[in-house]
């Protein structure tokens, strides 16, 4: 009796992986047959943002200061 549940466990472990692999490649088929795909909102490159966040950081210590000095 468990050697027949163990088997058939098996079996359905590879039906399981199975399936699971031919959703895998048929997704990454899929993905890769749509030829021209553009992003809805045109990114900065993050070395802009970066520096722009970089001074906004050196004008809000600068207003600090300015504010502790007075």
């Amino acid at each position: 009796m468990a050697s027949a549940i163990l088997t058939s466990a098996k079996h359905g472990a590879y039906v399981a992986i199975g399936l699971y692999l031919a959703m895998v490649l048929l997704v990454s088929l899929s993905s890769q047959s749509q030829s021209t795909f553009e992003a809805p909102i045109q990114v900065a490159h993050p070395g802009i943002q970066f520096d722009h966040r970089a001074q906004n950081a050196s004008v809000d210590q600068a207003e600090l200061a300015g504010v502790a000095g007075a």
